[in-house]
Order: structure tokens, then C-alpha cells, then sequence
């Protein structure tokens, strides 16, 4: 597991120049205070934009890269973030140029791969995290937890198969199956009076209708019926004159559907030619809805931040991804609106497909039964005739479609629709002519009617069950998929209740510790629906949801907290750091003290980063966890040099050495002698005024200087009498003491003098051995001098 040895951030957010961070060896935990807008924050955007190739907090609000530079750093320099992570080749430098790129430089190969393995780890909680997530909807909180505990491939694959069945209820084919068996069952009805979905019913209907005649043959299965019929025709006087009847009959019908389907056609054809024209006028953007799901792709990159370079992520031109978030969301919106033109022009031309196949097959089938019939051979042949243009129009319609290339319904052959409508419509009065012309006998003509009757209903059995047979094979698919994916929603949920109970072991123990006693328990996870997670608990016994509905803000504040907690160590299978930054702002006293000892016990093994801006609190963290082995920092900052952890003479030495020659560093040198003085002073027990709180810590380096001359001369009067006292003195520092935070520029040679001086004084009392000063209290037995904490530096002192 990985924990962090050292960070350093340098012209990154608050940090103008470096800013250092060592956990030790050790990799100890470390509490940071810093008052609101101090800009300690920017340790936690430092670890979060590394590891996380983002800021959340700040990406949201759409302050990307340019918000992490230093407002005042130089064009030409680089912000960056460095870390260094326990274990050896371990450690790399993220950079962020001016331009906005960013690079990493790292040691060992394997070091890109386990930054990449951390980012699915839960290393980073702020307050605003705890109440979004407790805000959300119960959806929401289930996407957030799948997410957490890996489950987001397994929901990709649902919603695959969920969208593979919506495919299939919305496919032409199922639904001109549908269609086709809705116009059938019509047909029967007014044939018949109902809809006969069977044989065994067919051969029940023509047995009940053949009933009055007498016959010898008893229907009840196919072969049976076609002796019924023969033996029906035989009753005719002439049965040759039945059949043909029979067929003028069937002809007769056969025309009055085609010009229904030939209307259907022409309707058909108008319905899609203008919407067409329109679309192909649209033809480049129509073309680019093929990308539409690689922009949706790359917004979803842009949006969760995935890339971050100010480039395009697919050519990699620089540009402004701001910009260019913009123009794929309106790309996006323009797709939108021309995929449902398309997909409305699309429904039309399949309407006008299916019409022109339905007339084209209808004809050549007409053709062919009919071609005995003398008399209607003209007919015939132009039925023939008429499935060439029909064929070309089905082909062109369907090709022209895939191409956008533009189509005109040529005049000649709406007239041909006509003339075949005039055709159909004349040959079946012509039919029925005919058969008025065999002088058949009232029995024949209902035996004729009979046996026409029981023919077409059969034919619209054989299409029915044609039909439904299509149909119920994408009903088929449907329902499978549809119990796949309710199973699969049960099989998930219940994986999931699993996990949600796993993670309410430590939820509902971890709660029990921030508030025992109380009228809140049994804390855990529940599903609730289908889609949804929310936390259950008891209050005052009664077993309820949601936490809003009785808990205060802290108790609400906890949940948060102790799901996080939860999750991170059940979960996180690198990170063994976490970063808590603000997290505690509605508790009291009592609970934070809690929430302490519940970090101390539980993850005691954890590197802990622990921000806060409330000065009592830090107070409490360090009385409760000095014992524990952490570090304490604190965060200065003022306009001029960015933030620092500390105000040790070290950091301020360093600071002037890179500002030397490039910034003004007077107050640097100010804030240079003044803590010096305050550690000498404090190591000598030199005795200044009392001054409430804060205000203590406030004093000038005239005040420190004097007060440490004056407990010099009458403990050491040799060393109070050295010159650097007086030239301290009478320096610009110490002579201006109304410019506490901005004194007056000094010249650089001057700054060079003030360096030297300031150097001395710290020779006089500083070991350059141990770095620690000589202390009153270290009084070297028999001989009237103090020491250091190794002994190598001396001062005469007199008890």
C-alpha cells in the first residue's frame, strides 16, 4: 500500500514559490491549520490535481488549468507539483506551463501506472463532497457507490442489453409484422366475424358454413376440407362453371385490394419525398451524425475532466478546451435535432418500402394465378409490366436513402400508379361482369360466394400466422432480453445489498463511536426500489429513511464521514493516505474529540493529511494526537510571497536566496530577524511584556532585540557588548518600526549588509552543528556557561 514521503507545490494555486511538505521517513500523518482564505487548500488541490488529473471543486465551476497558476508567478515558469512516494524510484514532477500544458517528469517506469491505480481509490474528502452526496437522489447515491465499489462496467453491460431490446420493439420489421397482422385480423372480421388465429378454427367455420349443403365429407383437418370443396363444386350443374366463377370471384377481390395498396403507395411516396428533399438539403450535416456518438464520447471526456491539456484530445492542435467544450455541446444539440428529421424521414421511407414490395409482390402474384383468364390477358401483362418501375422506385428510394443523394418522384410515374389504379379498378368490374355472364343458378352463385369466401380466408390465415410467427420471434428476443435484465437487476441489486452490508458493518460501528447513547442506531445501507441507496437507521426504535427526515446537520455531517471512512478502507486497494480536508464543520466539541480517537484506533496504520481552519480544533488535534507521532504545521500567507507551513529562519533564508535579485525582500528580512529573535529569545528566557492572545505573537524586532540586550548584560555583558547588537540597532529594520508588514524598500547593497548581520546574530546563539540553540536551562556543570543541544556551541552565562 502507498503512502506519501514528500510533497512540494511551487507557483501552483496559493503557493507563489516552493512549498514543502516532508512526512518523514516515517510517512506520518500531518494536521494543517490555516484561517479561511489562508489558501491551505492548496495542498489539497496539489495531491488531487496530480493523482487525479483534476480539481474537482474547481472543475465544476468551470475553473480549470488557468486557476491553478499563481496569480503572480511569471510567464515563463511552470507551475508544479511534486511527489515523492514511499518505496524506491517512487517519486515525480507534474508540470503546468504557461500555455497550460501539462507534462510529467517521473523516476521509474512503473511510476505513471501507480498514479493511474490511485485514481481509483478514495484518498480525497471535503465538506462540500459530504453534503453533495447526502443531497443527492437515491439514484444518484446508488451511480456514486457502483462507482466506488467497481460496478460501472457491470452497469454498461444492463444498459447494453436494455438497449439492445428497445432496438428490437422500435425494428420495421417487428413493426410491420404487427401492422400486417392488425390489417389481417380487420379483414377477417369483415369476412367472417372474427379473427381466426388457428386452423382448427378454419376448418370449425367452413364446416358450420358448409353445413347447410348437405355433404358427405365432414370437416376437421386440411385434407378433409379439400374434399369438402370438391364435393361443394360438384353440386353445380356445370362445376367447371363454379370454378371459374370462383376465380372471377377471387380476381374480383384481388383488384379492390391492390388499388387500396396502390392509394397506399402514392401516400406513401408524398409523405416521404418533401421531408426528403428537405433532408438531403441538410446532406453534410446529416452525414456527420455517424460522429454523433464519438462527440457525446468526448464531451463525457471533457465533462469529468479526463483530458486536460489545452488541446483537442483527438488531433492534439491547441485550443482552448472551454471553447471547445462549448462548440461539442451546440454540435451536439444540432446532431439532436437532425436525428429526429432523420429518423422521421426514415419511418416514412420505410412505410413507402414495405407499400411498393407489398403492390410489386401482390401483382406478380396476381399475374401468375390469374394468366388462364383470357379475357383479362391485357390486364395481366400490364401487371407484369408495372413490377419494373416498382422495382426501380423500391431500389432507388432504399439506395439514395443510404446516400443522401436527392430524389424526385419522376411525373411518369405517378401516372403509372394512376393508370394502374384505373386498371385494377376497372378489371374487377370487369370480373364481376363476367361472372354475371356464366348464367349461374342461385345455389352456384352461394356456393361460388361460399367457396371464395373460405379461400380468402384461408389466404389471410397463412398471412396471419405468417406474420405471427415474425412477430412473436422479436417478441422472443424482446422477452428474453427483458428477463435477462430484470434477472440481471436482481442478481446486481442483490450483489450489491451484499456489498451495502459489508460497508454497514463499518458504517453503523463507526457511526456507534461518534455517537453513542444516542436516539440514532443501527445505521446502514440500503437498496431502495430498483435503482436507488439510501441510509436506514433507528430513532428512538423506529427504523426510518431518509437521514434528513430526523437528523441534525452534525448526524447528517457523520454519515458522510463515516461512509467515506467505510469505503476507503474496504476498498482502496493502493492508497494507504488519505486528505480530510474542512471536514468537521458542524460538529461540537464532544464529537470532534470522537472523531479523533476514531482515527487514532481505527486507522492507525493510515498516513492521515488533516486540514482545518478553526484554531480550537487544531488546538484539539494536537492534544489528542501529539502522542500519536503526528506533525503539525501551520499556514502563513501573505499577498507578496504566496503561503508558507512554517516560519522557521530556514524557510526565510531559502525564500530570500530565490527572491535575491528579482523581488523586493525587506519584509522578507524583517520576518527573517524577527523569528530568529523570537527563537533565541524564547531559548534564553528573555522576558518581554505581557500581551493578550494573539497579539503575543506580534512584536517587533526593536522589542525582541532590546529586551534580549538587556537579559544579556546581566547574564552575559561580554556578548551584549558585541558591535552586531548596535548595528542591528540603527539598521533599517529595526528603525522603522511603524512598517511591521511593509516596511520601507532597502537598496540591495544594503539587503547584502542586513544578510551578513543578521547571520552573525544567529552564529552568536545557533549551532551550525545541531541547527538548535543555546538554552538557559542547558547549564554546563561547574563552569558558568550554557549550551546547545550537542554541546558544540558555548555561551558565558551567569546563573
Amino acid at each position: 500500500m502507498t503512502r506519501l514521503r514528500q510533497l512540494h507545490a511551487a507557483r501552483f494555486r496559493g503557493a507563489r514559490f516552493e512549498l514543502s511538505l516532508d512526512f518523514t521517513k516515517h510517512h506520518k500523518s500531518i494536521a494543517i491549520y490555516g484561517e479561511n482564505a489562508s489558501g491551505k487548500s492548496t495542498i489539497t488541490d496539489a495531491l488531487e490535481w496530480f493523482i487525479m488529473d483534476r480539481v474537482g471543486h474547481l472543475w465544476r465551476e468551470d475553473c480549470r488549468h488557468a486557476a491553478l497558476r499563481h496569480v503572480h508567478c511569471d510567464e515563463q515558469d511552470g507551475s508544479s507539483v511534486t511527489i515523492q512516494f514511499d518505496g524506491k524510484d517512487r517519486s515525480g514532477t507534474k508540470t503546468l506551463s504557461a500555455d497550460l500544458k501539462t507534462s510529467l517528469a517521473c523516476d521509474g517506469d512503473d511510476f505513471p501506472g501507480l498514479v493511474e491505480r490511485l485514481k481509483d481509490d478514495r484518498i480525497f474528502l471535503r465538506h462540500s463532497q459530504i453534503t453533495r452526496f447526502l443531497d443527492s437522489t437515491k439514484s444518484d447515491k446508488r451511480k456514486a457507490i457502483a462507482s466506488i465499489i467497481g460496478y460501472d462496467e457491470i452497469i454498461q453491460f444492463r444498459d447494453a442489453i436494455q438497449q439492445t431490446r428497445n432496438a428490437l420493439q422500435r425494428d420495421p420489421g417487428y413493426a410491420s409484422a404487427k401492422g400486417q397482422m392488425e390489417s389481417l385480423q380487420g379483414k377477417m372480421v369483415d369476412l367472417v366475424g372474427e379473427v381466426v388465429s388457428e386452423f382448427d378454427r378454419f376448418h370449425e367455420i367452413a364446416s358450420e358454413r358448409t353445413k347447410p349443403y348437405g355433404l358427405e365429407t365432414a370437416i376437421n383437418d386440411a385434407a378433409s376440407y379439400v374434399a369438402a370443396i370438391q364435393e361443394l363444386r360438384s353440386r353445380a350443374a356445370d362445376p367447371k362453371k363454379i370454378q371459374a366463377a370462383e376465380k372471377l370471384k377471387q380476381l374480383e377481390r384481388h383488384c379492390s385490394t391492390l388499388k387500396t395498396e396502390i392509394a397506399e403507395v402514392q401516400s406513401a411516396l408524398d409523405a416521404f419525398a418533401a421531408p426528403y428533399a428537405r433532408l438531403t438539403e441538410e446532406r453534410a450535416n446529416v452525414r456527420k451524425l455517424r460522429i454523433g456518438d464519438f462527440l457525446s464520447r468526448g464531451k463525457n471526456v471533457l465533462e469529468e475532466g479526463l483530458f486536460t491539456d489545452a488541446q483537442c484530445p483527438f488531433c492534439l492542435t491547441d485550443y482552448d478546451l472551454e471553447t471547445l467544450k462549448v462548440e461539442v455541446k451546440a454540435r451536439l444539440l444540432e446532431i439532436a435535432t437532425l436525428q429526429q428529421q432523420h429518423d422521421a424521414v426514415k419511418g416514412a421511407k420505410e412505410r413507402l418500402l414495405e407499400a411498393v414490395a407489398t403492390v410489386g409482390k401482390h401483382a406478380g402474384e396476381v399475374a401468375k394465378e390469374f394468366a388462364d383468364i383470357p379475357q383479362f390477358s391485357t390486364f395481366l401483362f400490364e401487371l407484369r409490366a408495372a413490377t419494373d418501375p416498382l422495382r426501380t422506385l423500391y431500389k432507388q428510394v432504399r439506395d439514395r436513402f443510404e446516400t443522401l443523394d436527392a430524389y424526385e418522384p419522376d411525373e411518369a410515374l405517378a401516372a403509372n400508379l394512376a393508370a394502374l389504379s384505373d386498371a385494377v379498378k376497372s378489371s374487377a368490374e370487369q370480373a364481376k361482369e363476367e361472372a354475371g355472364k356464366l348464367e349461374l343458378t342461385e345455389q352456384e352463385k352461394s356456393i361460388t360466394e361460399l367457396i371464395t369466401t373460405l379461400q380468402q380466408l384461408e389466404q389471410h390465415l397463412r398471412d396471419y400466422r405468417e406474420n405471427h410467427k415474425k412477430r412473436s420471434q422479436y417478441e422472443q428476443q424482446i422477452l428474453t432480453l427483458s428477463a435477462m435484465f430484470e434477472a440481471f437487476i436482481k442478481v446486481q441489486n442483490d450483489a450489491l445489498q451484499d456489498v451495502l452490508d459489508t460497508v454497514s458493518e463499518d458504517v453503523g460501528r463507526f457511526y456507534g463511536r461518534l455517537h453513542p447513547n444516542e436516539s440514532v442506531d443501527k445505521v446502514r445501507l440500503r437498496m431502495v426500489g430498483e435503482e436507488g441507496v439510501e441510509f436506514e437507521f433507528s430513532f428512538h426504535g423506529k427504523v426510518t429513511h431518509p437521514p434528513h427526515k430526523y437528523l441534525s446537520e452534525s448526524h447528517i455531517n457523520s454519515l458522510g464521514i463515516v461512509l467515506f471512512l467505510s469505503n476507503a478502507r474496504i476498498f482502496n486497494k493502493h492508497a494507504r493516505f488519505m486528505v480530510l480536508d474542512d471536514i468537521v464543520t458542524s460538529f461540537d466539541i464532544r464529537h470532534r474529540r470522537r472523531l479523533l480517537r476514531l482515527l487514532k484506533e481505527e486507522f492507525a496504520d493510515w498516513q492521515i493529511i488533516l486540514l482545518t481552519h478553526e484554531a480550537i480544533w487544531f488546538d484539539l488535534i494536537k492534544k489528542e494526537l501529539a502522542e500519536s507521532g503526528w506533525l503539525f504545521k501551520e499556514v502563513l500567507a501573505d499577498n507578496e510571497n504566496g503561503i508558507m507551513l512554517d516560519d522557521s529562519p530556514a524557510t526565510f533564508r531559502a525564500l530570500i536566496e530565490k527572491k535575491r535579485g528579482k523581488h523586493d525582500v525587506t519584509n522578507d528580512l524583517r520576518k527573517l530577524l524577527e523569528s530568529l529573535l523570537k527563537q533565541i529569545c524564547h531559548a534564553l528566557q528573555v522576558r518581554v511584556a505581557f500581551r493578550y492572545n494573539d497579539v503575543n505573537e506580534k512584536r517587533m524586532p526593536d522589542e525582541l532585540l532590546s529586551q534580549l540586550r538587556s537579559t544579556l548584560k546581566s547574564k552575559s555583558r561580554a556578548t551584549s557588548e558585541l558591535p552586531i547588537f548596535s548595528d542591528l540597532a540603527g539598521s533599517a529594520l529595526i528603525a522603522n518600526v511603524d512598517s511591521h508588514d511593509n516596511p520601507d524598500p532597502i537598496s540591495t547593497e544594503d539587503v547584502d549588509v542586513l544578510f551578513e548581520d543578521i547571520e552573525k546574530l544567529a552564529s552568536l546563539f545557533i549551532c551550525n552543528v545541531c541547527a538548535q540553540p543555546v538554552r538557559a536551562d542547558a547549564v554546563i556543570p561547574g563552569d558558568k556557561k550554557i549550551a546547545c543541544r550537542c554541546g558544540a556551541l558555548k555561551l558565558d552565562w551567569v546563573a
